[in-house]
């Protein structure tokens, strides 16, 4: 696997959407070291959307999940969530995923990260906006401990091959996709491809 890749020149200003403060984040658990430190699975959720399919996921296995989003809506929506059921095993941060992970996630600490159908940024001119890059999937390689994986999922067909090479790249070895989803639950953005009748793409990588 590759390592010490920096960061892309253009990183810090692409990845920013209209009117957010790049220099700041939220987060709604002030004990998230106590959670990463407690014996069950250490689950990363980026781009939980509305956060239904969060929710089904902690619903069935209660491990600790550290969730990511950008819009207000999803946020809002599972802070209630965990406010009516009382959880405490679940942070929910509000900013970048990449920066977030970077500052706030100690290395080696994480079982799991979940990507489920991230923006595929279509046109050849906007792909350096897409999450998974060398410098991204090296950072996530750095916070999973060893066993660990990484399940990107996507309906995209040009998405999933262009980030299948990418795995390849980074880890030195030929990647299959995935024909078992595990326990990922249907998403909006599953729904919605599947009206379209596009086939839907996992891929699980284990470091």
């Amino acid at each position: 696997m590759m390592s010490d890749i920096k960061k892309p020149k253009f990183y810090s200003n692409h990845r920013y959407r209209q009117g957010q403060n790049k220099n700041q984040y939220s987060e709604s658990n002030s004990n998230l070291k106590d959670i990463l430190l407690n014996d069950r699975l250490n689950i990363i959720d980026i781009g939980f959307g509305t956060g239904t399919s969060t929710k089904s996921l902690y619903s069935s296995d209660k491990n600790n999940y550290i969730c990511i989003e950008s819009y207000m809506q999803g946020i809002n929506n599972l802070k209630k969530f965990i406010k009516i059921n009382e959880i405490e095993n679940m942070s929910v941060f509000h900013g970048d995923a990449i920066e977030i992970l970077n500052e706030e996630i100690p290395d080696g600490v994480i079982d799991e990260i979940l990507i489920f159908f991230p923006d595929p940024w279509p046109k050849n001119k906007h792909h350096k906006r897409r999450i998974i890059n060398l410098y991204t999937l090296n950072l996530f390689f750095k916070k999973l401990k060893k066993g660990g994986i990484l399940h990107f999922a996507t309906d995209h067909i040009i998405y999933a091959y262009d980030t299948k090479s990418m795995f390849e790249e980074f880890t030195g070895y030929k990647q299959l996709f995935n024909s078992n989803r595990r326990k990922r639950p249907t998403t909006n953005y599953e729904r919605r491809g599947l009206r379209r009748k596009n086939f839907i793409f996992d891929l699980v990588v284990k470091k």
